[in-house]
């Protein structure tokens, strides 16, 4: 009962847990110094850059290989705020150029599956208090990936699958949702980096070294706390990209705000500092929350 009421709460926020802080970065490791400022909060300490585009520019790896974006989902029990789905999709022809695929935390109802799939992905929906504004979101995205020339997955649910998430006689079952998500998320994506990885040196089209996902900030994790440790596919990522994996959270402030588990985070603090920059905040070797301007009031 306890785990199912933490993995509900988890999948509704897709934030992660207070736990012991990660290992710190090695200098070598943390945003480079000629950010335009610095921003402190307390003891927290992060960098401050003018907009999205540069704060990502300056703070992932050159050599990076798998970027994995995760967001404080919108929900429609929170205040209206421009979601970071949608500053995301503003800033990704900045990096196009450098992106060969782009996998994202949605899936295609299959026609096949009948009503069974149209009920429970509204069940799932209705459990994660999913804005209707979401699936445009998700659309105007795709959109944007194929207009850079990235090519756009979404997750593939087969008919098996939706009676488990959301079973005809009962409710929609979360921790059946975060199991699929991983999988679907895991397998797309070392898909996505084999068939990248196979065009190096050869002439089938150009060469981009960046394979990204898009979801909950829970999946991507990098230092995932003890029980939940099935839901992230960084460690898999980092295997297959020999150690070239770099995780990255998207954080709007007011929706941070509104969240119980964000606010039991090491970076909380900066929160209350966030005003028109992007902040920059390493939490760990190869891991980065980013906090996002607020929005007008």
């Amino acid at each position: 009962m306890v785990r199912t009421v933490l993995v509900t709460a988890l999948l509704a926020a897709c934030s992660k847990r207070a736990a012991s802080p990660p290992p710190p970065p090695p200098p070598d490791a943390a945003p480079p110094p000629d950010a335009s400022d610095r921003v402190s909060a307390g003891e927290v300490t992060a960098l401050a850059y003018p907009d999205l585009a540069s704060a990502l520019e300056a703070t992932i790896p050159a050599d990076a290989r798998v970027v994995g974006f995760g967001e404080l989902h919108a929900r429609t029990d929170r205040g209206p705020v421009k979601s970071a789905l949608a500053a995301f999709t503003e800033v990704l022809p900045t990096f196009a150029g450098r992106l060969s695929d782009l996998v994202v935390e949605t899936w295609l109802v299959d026609p096949k599956c009948g009503q069974q799939a149209k009920v429970a992905t509204q069940k799932l929906e209705t459990t994660v208090a999913r804005p209707a504004a979401t699936k445009s979101e998700i659309a105007l995205l795709a959109d944007a990936a194929r207009a850079g020339q990235v090519q756009p997955h979404a997750m593939t649910i087969g008919c098996k699958d939706y009676e488990l998430l959301a079973p005809s006689s009962g409710e929609a079952d979360p921790i059946a949702m975060l199991t699929i998500t991983t999988r679907e998320l895991t397998r797309i994506s070392t898909s996505a980096v084999t068939h990248r990885d196979k065009l190096r040196g050869t002439d089938a089209g150009v060469y981009k070294p960046w394979v990204a996902l898009y979801g909950g900030a829970l999946h991507n994790d990098r230092f995932p706390s003890p029980g939940v440790e099935e839901w992230s596919y960084a460690d898999r990522l980092d295997l297959a990209t020999d150690g070239h994996y770099i995780e990255v959270d998207l954080i709007v402030p007011e929706l941070a705000e509104q969240d119980s588990t964000s606010q039991q985070q090491p970076w909380f603090p900066l929160v209350a500092a966030v005003s028109s920059r992007v902040l920059v905040w390493p939490r760990g070797e190869r891991s980065f929350v980013v906090l996002l301007p607020r929005g007008p009031r």
